[in-house]
C-alpha cells in the first residue's frame, strides 16, 4: 500500500496547481472525456436529492459538474491525497471534502451513502490495481445503500500505455456479481472506457 501511495503522490501532486484545469491535474485526455464519464453517472442514476460519495474526488470536478447541471445532491468527496482535498475545498466550497484512506479507516461512523462514484481512481498502474478494485468493491458495499458506479479503462483499448492499468470487463462483471445482487456494464461512450454499475437491490 505504501508503494501505491508513493506512486500516486509522485504522479499527481506535481500537477496540482491553481491555474490548471481539473482534467489536467487528474491526467485525463481532456475535459470532454472527463465529463463524458460524469454524464454516464447522471444519465443512469437518479442522483437528485440523494447522498453521493465521490471516492477519489481529486479537485472536486464532479461537485462543480453537478452544480453546473443544477443537480442538487448531498455531495461528499474523499481523496487519499491531502493536497487534492485542499485544492478541492478551494475550487468547490459548497462540497464536503475529506482526506482519508477508506480501506484503512472509516471517517463516517454509521453514516451511509445512497450512491458512490469512482472515476478513474484505478487507472494509474500501481502493481495492485486488480486487488484494489476488489477491496473497494467490498468497502463500498458497506458504505452504500443503493448503487456503486465505477469507470475503468478497458483491455479493448487500442491506445494502451504502460503507466495505465486496463481491466477485462467480463472479469470485473463476474467479480462484482459475486458481491452485488445486480450488476451491469455500460460501454461505447468512449473507445477505451467502461462503467460498472452495481446495485444493492435486484
Amino acid at each position: 500500500m505504501k508503494d501505491s501511495l508513493r506512486r500516486l503522490k509522485e504522479h499527481y501532486e506535481p500537477r496540482i496547481r491553481p491555474e490548471s484545469m481539473g482534467y489536467e491535474i487528474l491526467d485525463w485526455e481532456d475535459q470532454e472525456s472527463q465529463f463524458c464519464r460524469f454524464e454516464v453517472l447522471a444519465r443512469r442514476i437518479d442522483i437528485s436529492g440523494k447522498s453521493l460519495l465521490d471516492l477519489g474526488c481529486g479537485v472536486g470536478d464532479l461537485c462543480s459538474y453537478l452544480q453546473q447541471r443544477g443537480i442538487e445532491a448531498s455531495y461528499t468527496g474523499v481523496d487519499i491525497l491531502e493536497k487534492m482535498i485542499l485544492e478541492a475545498r478551494r475550487r468547490c466550497p459548497p462540497g464536503r471534502f475529506i482526506q482519508a484512506d477508506l480501506l484503512r479507516e472509516n471517517p463516517f461512523g454509521d453514516e451511509r451513502f445512497q450512491i458512490a462514484f469512482c472515476s478513474g481512481i484505478f487507472n494509474l498502474e500501481t502493481g495492485n490495481n486488480e486487488k484494489l478494485l476488489d477491496d473497494y468493491l467490498k468497502r463500498l458495499q458497506e458504505l452504500t445503500t443503493e448503487t456503486v458506479v465505477i469507470n475503468l479503462l478497458s483491455i479493448v483499448s487500442r491506445d494502451q500505455q504502460d503507466r495505465y492499468h486496463y481491466f477485462d470487463p467480463e472479469s470485473v462483471l463476474k467479480r462484482a456479481g459475486g458481491l452485488y445482487p445486480r450488476v451491469e456494464i455500460e460501454s461505447g461512450y468512449l473507445s477505451n472506457d467502461f462503467t460498472l454499475i452495481c446495485r444493492q437491490e435486484s
